[in-house]
């Protein structure tokens, strides 16, 4: 099925209607040249809420990363050596276990922890990047 996405609302007048009904909404009164976001939307309503009060919500804000592929490990060729993502003093066990996603492929990787003191990091993917490298297995270019 389609993913779920859930969207918290503050509107500038209360209004009622019973939990569980469906909401559709939209903002298009704007003009089309503007560049203020015009928007449709509907969904069910899960809970009432106080905008004052949002301590029992769990709000996330999406952050990503940029890095860079250093090398192939020459032992193995799923293995990534990547730059340029973190400081050389970051605690990698925070970041161990999330995704990589190399942008020209689409390839997907799991970071497995800093490589070497100098920032560097290694992530495994499920089969070997097909990117262009010198003999000893170095990059070429900003991958």
């Amino acid at each position: 099925g389609e993913p779920w996405g859930f969207a918290l609302f503050v509107l500038e007048k209360p209004v009622t209607c019973p939990i569980g009904s469906l909401l559709i909404a939209s903002k298009l009164d704007f003009d089309i040249h503007s560049p203020t976001c015009r928007m449709a939307l509907f969904g069910r309503i899960l809970c009432a809420s106080d905008a004052k009060d949002l301590k029992n919500l769990r709000i996330v804000k999406m952050k990503s990363k940029t890095g860079f592929l250093d090398r192939v490990d020459t032992q193995e060729p799923t293995l990534m050596i990547c730059r340029d993502m973190f400081k050389a003093d970051t605690d990698m066990s925070l970041f161990n276990g999330l995704k990589i996603v190399h942008e020209s492929s689409g390839a997907e990787g799991i970071l497995e922890g800093s490589y070497g003191q100098q920032g560097k990091f290694k992530v495994r993917f499920k089969e070997p990047l097909k990117v262009k490298t010198d003999a000893k297995g170095q990059v070429k270019g900003d991958e």
